[in-house]
Formats: C-alpha cells, structure tokens, sequence
C-alpha cells in the first residue's frame, strides 16, 4: 500500500513564506484533505478565503514594517496549525500510512500560488486605481 503525502509543519511554513497566503491555505487544506477530515478542510477554505481578502482590502493601508511582519506571522501561525491540528514532523516520519511530500512539490506549489498571488493583488490594485479609491 503506498504511503499518503502530508506537508510538514515546516514545510506548511515554507510554502506560506514562499507562496503567500494562498499557498498556505493549499498546504493546510491538502493535508486536511489527506488526514480525511472534510470539516476542517471546509473551514480552512472560509477562514483562508476571509485573510486573503482583508488582506487584499487592507493592503493599501499597511504600513511599511507591516509588510514584512505580516508574512512572517502567518507562516508561523500557519506551523502552529499544522503542529496542533494535523501531523507533527515526528508522527510523520514514524507513520506507516503518511509520508513527507517531497521538496520540489513545495517548491512548485509555492511558485504557483505566489505567481497567483501576485497577479491577483495586481488585478486588486488595478480596479481600486480605476474606480479611484488610491491614486497612481
């Protein structure tokens, strides 16, 4: 019987600092979705899908130190979930069911949902411009 992938916790922090948030919200939803667990995976959507979208409604507002702090809090608030509500690294590497995902996943999904990321909050900026809520 072949063995299911799971992010690590660390490798739920990878994806979230790399990736952005929407990474992130893959990460923990795919492992939610590996362990089985339909109600958490429906939650991480709702909740994931409000963060990015205050984010989005915010992000002309952060300040400029908020933009380095912000993606270094959710990685690791994105760790904690992973820790405390799914597999530690430890229960992973003893699990006879479960298995890492191997790094260049990480890497791809990171790339992926970054370059989504991007031109999602670009799409964002774009039409506040347009509708003249900020100025260029």
């Amino acid at each position: 019987m072949e063995k299911k992938k799971l992010f690590s916790p660390n490798q739920v922090l990878a994806c979230s600092f790399f990736g952005g948030p929407m990474a992130m919200i893959y990460a923990l939803w795919k492992n939610f979705q590996v362990l089985e667990r339909p109600r958490d995976m429906q939650q991480i959507l709702f909740w994931g899908a409000l963060f990015i979208v205050s984010l989005l409604l915010f992000s002309p507002f952060i300040p400029d130190w908020a933009e380095i702090v912000i993606p270094i809090a959710y990685s690791f608030a994105s760790r904690s979930i992973a820790v405390n509500h799914q597999m530690t690294k430890e229960a992973i590497r003893d699990s006879a069911d479960y298995e890492f995902q191997p790094i260049s996943r990480v890497v791809v999904v990171s790339a992926v949902f970054f370059t989504a990321f991007v031109a999602l909050t670009f799409v964002f900026v774009f039409a506040l411009i347009a509708a003249g809520v900020i100025e260029s």
